[in-house]
């Protein structure tokens, strides 16, 4: 039993996102370890993996050799380092040590334990089986397969109808604020994730 707003709920559903929450997208050591210069790392990471872009990968609606041909229009000097890293994606996730013996001690607690993610569709089948807390999970919606992604409202709705989840008793760990916000919203108990090792303790807390 929690307490929120000095109001009782009943907390049976954990939501996570999936990056920096329980894995880490670590993006610019695989380009390091690539050999891609310091320099070209900056503009790519400035240039593709945060610009708005990257998110049409994440909803799936525009293929993805359409999206490199424009991220190589953006950074035409850089267009073979692009190549280089988006064909040797396989490595450039790793799951947080602990994050499967954590998941499934809040299943044996009686927890439901679902994901919500904003994730591109060839990664995500490339990186699963990296994912070794999934055997613990109930369920997921993950950004691609709806064309919807975080923090539009839909993909909130999309995961409540698909498990007949009340927002109220369930909490959302998530590392971007807007996200959280708009599940607030919609009337879900939110955890920010600022650090994925603190945050199981920060969990342990409200939980108890």
């Amino acid at each position: 039993m929690l307490v929120f707003n000095e109001e009782r709920v009943y907390m049976k559903n954990i939501i996570f996102d999936i990056g920096m929450v329980l894995i880490d997208f670590h993006w610019k050591k695989t380009m390091k370890d690539l050999g891609i210069p310091d320099e070209a790392i900056e503009v790519l990471g400035r240039n593709m993996i945060n610009h708005p872009l990257w998110n049409h990968l994440d909803l799936d609606d525009i293929p993805e050799e359409n999206l490199i041909k424009e991220f190589k229009k953006i950074s035409p000097q850089y267009s073979e380092y692009i190549d280089l890293f988006l064909n040797n994606m396989e490595g450039v996730v790793d799951m947080f040590p602990g994050t499967d013996t954590w998941l499934a001690s809040l299943k044996e607690q009686g927890y439901h334990i679902y994901l919500l993610s904003n994730y591109p569709r060839k990664m995500f089948e490339m990186h699963t089986s990296r994912f070794y807390f999934l055997p613990y999970t109930d369920g997921r919606v993950v950004s691609y397969e709806y064309h919807v992604a975080k923090p539009n409202p839909e993909i909130y709705g999309i995961l409540c109808r698909k498990y007949d989840l009340n927002p109220g008793e369930s909490i959302f760990l998530d590392d971007r604020q807007a996200n959280l916000d708009a599940a607030a919203k919609l009337g879900f108990h939110t955890l920010h994730v600022t650090d994925p090792f603190a945050v199981r303790d920060d969990l342990n807390n409200i939980l108890n």
